[in-house]
């Protein structure tokens, strides 16, 4: 019998984050204008970071007074609690002074 481990992909966490960076003020005008395309955008590269999680991955972004907050919903799944808190922990320099990453039930 063969278990795997659900963990999560560091190397998909390092790539969301680089994109994360190179979008961020594309990010920042959609949430001013009120336009979900990064949504998808988003989604499209964070599930690849937890691929044993089958289910829709949730979060929310806002910006407000050049202070942004991704929120990212765990839904009480201990392995999503625990790699959401490495992929907060592994958010660039640069970006880390203007966004907050939050981990929400």
């Amino acid at each position: 019998m063969f278990f795997f481990a659900k963990k999560m992909n560091e190397e998909a966490a390092k790539a969301f984050w680089a994109w994360f960076e190179a979008q961020e003020k594309w990010i920042i005008d959609c949430i001013a204008k009120s336009d979900s395309a990064f949504v998808w955008e988003i989604d499209k590269r964070l599930k690849p970071v937890f691929p044993y999680f089958k289910g829709e991955l949730e979060f929310q972004l806002g910006y407000n007074d050049q202070k942004g907050e991704f929120f990212f919903f765990h839904f009480g799944k201990k392995e999503l609690m625990r790699d959401g808190e490495t992929l907060g922990k592994m958010m660039p320099s640069a970006i880390a002074n203007n966004w907050e990453f939050i981990l929400e039930e």
